[in-house]
């Protein structure tokens, strides 16, 4: 993405919300809400650190019993 303000992120992570520069590729603005309630369900932790025209980088971090098959 081209990046997003602190505020910008907050709107992102609600769902059926889309950032004004998003709508010119469509989509229901589920993706981020979506991603967020699985990691959590998960016990795992979302991190978005984003820059105004820079870019975003978003990190899912999950615990190595939610991952690993037994």
């Amino acid at each position: 993405g081209i990046g997003m303000s602190a505020a910008e992120i907050e709107q992102a992570l609600e769902p059926f919300r889309q950032l004004a520069t998003s709508r010119r590729h469509g989509g229901t603005g589920l993706g981020l809400p979506l991603t967020k309630a699985l990691v959590e369900a998960n016990r795992g932790a979302l991190s978005i650190t984003s820059a105004k025209r820079e870019g975003t980088l978003v990190e899912i971090v999950l615990p190595r019993t939610r991952v690993l098959a037994e």
